[in-house]
């Protein structure tokens, strides 16, 4: 008699995709089906991860991030997830950067284990700066205590190693700028920005900007005349995040500076501290304006207009 041989089970929508993954179909309906994965397929999908061809995960990563400005619905964040084991530096790097929305408390995990013990100074660059997120939190007061400390503690000591690589070091740093009330941090800001490293300073007035304290003000305004182009930046995207009107004579000048990142900066900074004198130094400076800086000032102008100070009421 003959044995009726047994029937392959059908595959399953996720696993139909992974083998048009592998085969280079990258279209949306097919990427979209490795979002909001239940446990389940979270499982099959790490299982079957390294098998789908290096290239294509680099593509299929980069494709996460579009899609998801795209199709505000979906959620590849358990996806992301996997990635960060990729054996690929580039795929752990765009999975690091891919997860900047998620502030959950196990995301904070998982940045903080990847900048302590990932073999690419890269991952652990994109690490540290994703962080900085978490450190606005902390000091808010929107994480718990223990958490806050843990955070604050390894980013010190990233920042003050030596023997850390520059790149990590140098993103440490700016992720402690929402601690900067805190001497110990206070001191290794001043260090780097003393220190005559040039990368190292300009990370020094990052962090003083995301400090949102307005003791650094008069660093920054002095920096935003600096004959480094880089620093002028850095100066005047914190003289925007410190939100001083004083900041207004002096960002002016650099919106009409030789350099187009600095001239940008400094129009999104008079942009981020609003109301009626941000608005008249943007509309006397569209009057001069070249064609590729009016489009942003216009835009600049708008955002400008919507922190406008409020009008007093008549008695």
């Amino acid at each position: 008699m003959d044995v009726e041989e047994p029937r392959e089970q059908p595959r399953s929508a996720l696993e139909r995709a992974i083998s048009n993954l592998r085969d280079g179909d990258l279209s949306q309906t097919q990427v979209a089906r490795l979002s909001d994965l239940s446990r389940e397929n979270a499982r099959t999908l790490t299982r079957a991860w390294e098998s789908i061809p290096e290239e294509t995960r680099i593509d299929l990563v980069r494709r996460f991030d579009e899609l998801s400005e795209e199709r505000v619905e979906l959620n590849f964040n358990r996806a992301l997830r996997i990635a960060l084991d990729d054996s690929s530096a580039v795929v752990r790097q765009l999975a690091v950067a891919g997860l900047w929305e998620d502030e959950s408390r196990d995301v904070l995990d998982l940045m903080r284990h990847v900048l302590e013990t990932d073999a690419s100074p890269d991952v652990r660059a994109q690490a540290a700066a994703a962080l900085e997120r978490f450190s606005g939190r902390a000091v808010d007061g929107s994480l718990d205590e223990s958490a806050a400390t843990d955070l604050r503690n390894d980013l010190r000591r990233v920042a003050s190693d030596p023997e850390a690589p520059y790149s990590v070091q140098r993103r440490a740093l700016e992720s402690l700028g929402p601690y900067a009330a805190d001497p110990e941090i206070e001191s290794l800001i001043l260090d780097a920005y003393d220190s005559g490293d040039h990368g190292l300073q300009c990370s020094a007035i990052y962090a003083m900007g995301q400090s949102l304290d307005s003791r650094w003000l008069p660093t920054i305004l002095m920096e935003l005349e600096s004959d480094e182009p880089e620093i002028r930046f850095e100066a005047a995207r914190a003289a925007g995040l410190l939100g001083a009107a004083d900041a207004l004579p002096v960002l002016l000048e650099a919106a009409r500076d030789d350099d187009a990142e600095v001239r940008h900066a400094a129009i999104g900074a008079i942009a981020q501290i609003g109301g009626r004198g941000a608005v008249r130094a943007l509309e006397r400076l569209a009057e001069d304006a070249g064609e590729a800086d009016l489009e942003l000032i216009e835009s600049a102008i708008e955002e400008a207009n919507i922190l406008l100070d409020p009008i007093p009421h008549s008695s």
